[in-house]
């Protein structure tokens, strides 16, 4: 956390420097010189992370921000879900955004390198998701303006449900890592039987 003070630190500094020494020396050349010496080695004090670390931190920091912008879209769907009137699609919704950051969080915990990939991969079929949402409700409000409305919306309710088993299954994916350490667990918990010494 403390990179992220590394840049505005310095930053001021170096205006402070250069005010200091221009005020003292009144020369154009070496106070912006000592201050950008000063911002930089004030820079590389604060920021002390390898080169590894940085690339690291900018991945989290880059997966983060597509997570967020992922469940911007979940929240956005949830809100437009509750219009829906038919009672299996607005389900089938709820059950999406539910699995949908349930996803996320495991992901995060047992695959942090896959995160970022993840959420860009479910990112898109989430934006599609929230796109038919929309049509789907606006076929419910004016299906006289449609050609066999009743057909788009059983095809909008479908691909509802299909989202929300794509979302299931991939949550069910990352737990199968969990499963085979959750089984192996399993065995070793008791012992195996002792033999009976008393016979």
């Amino acid at each position: 956390m403390r990179h992220r003070l590394a840049a505005p630190v310095a930053l001021t500094a170096a205006v402070a420097v250069f005010a200091v020494v221009f005020r003292a020396t009144g020369s154009l050349i070496w106070s912006p010189l000592l201050a950008v010496g000063g911002a930089i080695g004030l820079y590389f004090m604060i920021d002390d992370r390898s080169a590894a670390r940085v690339d690291s931190d900018s991945y989290a920091d880059d997966a983060r921000g597509r997570v967020e912008e992922a469940l911007r879209v979940v929240h956005g769907i949830e809100r437009l879900g509750r219009d829906v009137r038919h009672p299996e699609a607005r389900r089938a919704l709820e059950d999406a955004c539910r699995y949908v950051p349930e996803l996320f969080d495991r992901v995060r915990d047992r695959s942090p390198d896959s995160l970022y990939s993840t959420a860009a991969q479910v990112g898109g079929h989430l934006r599609s998701l929230d796109g038919v949402v929309r049509q789907y409700l606006d076929i419910q409000r004016q299906p006289v303006l449609y050609h066999d409305p009743e057909r788009l919306q059983r095809a909008g309710e479908q691909a509802f449900r299909r989202f929300a088993d794509f979302a299931l299954d991939s949550v069910r994916l990352v737990n199968q890592g969990e499963i085979a350490q959750y089984t192996a667990n399993l065995d070793t918990v008791a012992p195996p039987s002792l033999p009976d010494l008393d016979r």
